[in-house]
């Protein structure tokens, strides 16, 4: 069913598991201007209802590219919203490194260039205004791609296009490459028994959910933790990835 309605998973857990590690994350040092922005962020998003991973998710995922990344690595993040992942990335990223971040919305990029910029890392993110399935084929490869658009509207037209982006982000990863995809969950709908009402989101979710697990391709497991974060190491150019 096409139905692009789905409500947005709020970047604050109610878990008190989670209520406790977010308020460690946030008492970890930052520089100064990214944390004064990642706090304005949040609290605009709050607000104006707009969806981020939230303080723990992005510690996380900032934490699991510092561990990957090595000089001059190249980044994607696709969904770039206001900038708010694209922000922890470029907190991780070593010397030389570079991040291309997709926003198909127009308005969203423009506040993402500001939030980028008074953080000070306008000269290590490219913010890309357009279509991520007509853009990431120009992009080359990526040591690590961040994939956070699996909910958004645009994938309620279609059950198939999460497989699509899955296959196009495989296709531009590098060896030994890392992909981390938000919204596994898709909200908690993966869970509800298939019914007339399920959107194309969620089927797609599920598609994408079951291909991954399965692909001999990726040493892979989805992290428990808000809307469910898979992480997926390529293991298909490593002949003792799978040893």
């Amino acid at each position: 069913m096409e139905n692009p309605s789905l409500t947005i998973v709020p970047q604050d857990s109610t878990d008190p598991r989670e209520i406790f590690a977010t308020e460690t994350a946030r008492a970890s040092a930052l520089p100064p201007k990214l944390s004064a922005v990642l706090t304005e962020m949040e609290d605009v998003a709050r607000s104006e209802g707009i969806p981020i991973i939230g303080r723990l998710e992005g510690a996380i995922v900032s934490m699991l590219a510092g561990l990957h990344l090595s000089a001059g690595a190249r980044v994607l993040d696709i969904g770039t919203a206001i900038g708010y992942s694209a922000l922890w990335l470029a907190d991780a990223l070593p010397a030389g490194g570079r991040i291309v971040s997709i926003e198909i919305d127009p308005a969203r990029a423009a506040r993402a260039e500001d939030y980028i910029a008074r953080a000070g890392y306008a000269d290590r993110i490219e913010v890309m205004v357009g279509d991520a399935f007509e853009l990431i084929p120009e992009l080359g490869t990526f040591d690590l791609i961040f994939q956070d658009v699996m909910k958004h509207a645009y994938f309620g037209s279609d059950p198939y296009l999460a497989l699509e982006l899955l296959k196009q982000c495989t296709s531009h990863l590098a060896e030994d490459g890392v992909m981390i995809i938000d919204n596994a969950f898709c909200g908690g709908h993966v869970f509800e028994p298939d019914g007339a009402d399920t959107v194309n989101q969620v089927l797609g979710v599920r598609s994408l959910n079951e291909a991954l697990a399965k692909d001999p391709a990726f040493q892979s497991v989805i992290v428990p933790l808000r809307d469910g974060l898979w992480v997926a190491r390529r293991v298909d150019g490593d002949a003792e990835g799978r040893a």
